[in-house]
C-alpha cells in the first residue's frame, strides 16, 4: 500500500515571487480600468490639503459621487502653510479652527475631530504626484487620508509615507529617492500659482468652470450643485 501523502504546509513570512507577481498584475489591470474608465469624463479640479480635516470631509462626500454622477475628481494639493504662516507645522490648532472643523462635520454627517496641531504635509503633497505619474493616485491619496484622520499616524513622516506608497504599488526605493529629492516641489508651486488664478484660496476649493466654490456641503447639496455643472457642461456646443 503506498504510504499517504501528507498536505504540504504553506510557510509563512514573505509572499512568493508568484504572489507578488499576481498582485502587481492585478493593481495594474486596476490602474488601467481606472485610467480608461476616466479617460472621457468631466473633470473637475479640487484644490486640498492633507492636513485639512474639512478636505477629509470632502474626499469623503466627493469619492462616492464620482462614479454616481460620471466626473474624475482632479485633486491638486497646495499645503495650507504654503498660504498662511498661522499653519505652521506645530503650532496648535485655533479654537475658531477647531469649532468650524467640528460644525462642518456636525452639518454633512462625516465624524471627524481635527488634527491637534499644524502638520508638515508637504511630503504627502508631493507623494501624491509621485503616486499621479504613477497611475495609483487613488489608493495613495485614499490611505493618506485614512491614515491622518482615522488612524491618527503622523503622515509628516516619510517612512510612512513610504509604506503607503508600497502598498499601493510603487516601488518604494524610487517612491523615496523622489521624496527626499523634492522631485515634485516644482509642480506644487505650480498647482499653487494655478489656485491663486481661480481665486482657488481657502480649503477645499472646487473649480466649476468660471465658478470656484470654497468649502463643502452635505452630500445632497453637492449632488445637486455638481449634477448641475456636469449638465451645463455636457450641453455646452463641441469646438
Amino acid at each position: 500500500m503506498c504510504a499517504r501523502r501528507e498536505p504540504r504546509k504553506r510557510r509563512g513570512g514573505r509572499p512568493s515571487q508568484l504572489q507578488a507577481m499576481l498582485e502587481r498584475e492585478i493593481i495594474g489591470e486596476i490602474t488601467g480600468r481606472w485610467r480608461r474608465e476616466n479617460m472621457n469624463r468631466i473633470r473637475i479640479p479640487i484644490y486640498f490639503d492633507y492636513a485639512s480635516a474639512l478636505c477629509y470631509i470632502a474626499w469623503r462626500i466627493v469619492a462616492p459621487l464620482e462614479d454616481e454622477l460620471g466626473f474624475q475628481a482632479l485633486w491638486k494639493g497646495v499645503p495650507i502653510a504654503m498660504r498662511d504662516y498661522r499653519a505652521k507645522p506645530g503650532r496648535v490648532l485655533d479654537e475658531r479652527n477647531r469649532q468650524k472643523v467640528l460644525s462642518v462635520a456636525a452639518e454633512t454627517g462625516i465624524p471627524v475631530a481635527p488634527l491637534p496641531s499644524w502638520i508638515d504635509s508637504m511630503p504627502a503633497v508631493q507623494g501624491s504626484e509621485i503616486a499621479r505619474d504613477a497611475g495609483v493616485f487613488p489608493a495613495y491619496h485614499d490611505a493618506v487620508f485614512r491614515a491622518a484622520f482615522e488612524h491618527r499616524a503622523d503622515i509628516a513622516d516619510p517612512g510612512l509615507l513610504e509604506a503607503i506608497a508600497g502598498r499601493a504599488g510603487i516601488d518604494r526605493s524610487k517612491f523615496r529617492a523622489a521624496l527626499d529629492g523634492a522631485a515634485m516641489a516644482e509642480r506644487i508651486t505650480g498647482h499653487k500659482l494655478e489656485a491663486d488664478q481661480f481665486s482657488a484660496l481657502g480649503y477645499p476649493a472646487f473649480v466649476l468652470g468660471d465658478f470656484t466654490m470654497i468649502g463643502i456641503q452635505p452630500i445632497e447639496t453637492m449632488r445637486l450643485l455638481l449634477a448641475r455643472f456636469i449638465r451645463q457642461r455636457a450641453e455646452e456646443p463641441q469646438a
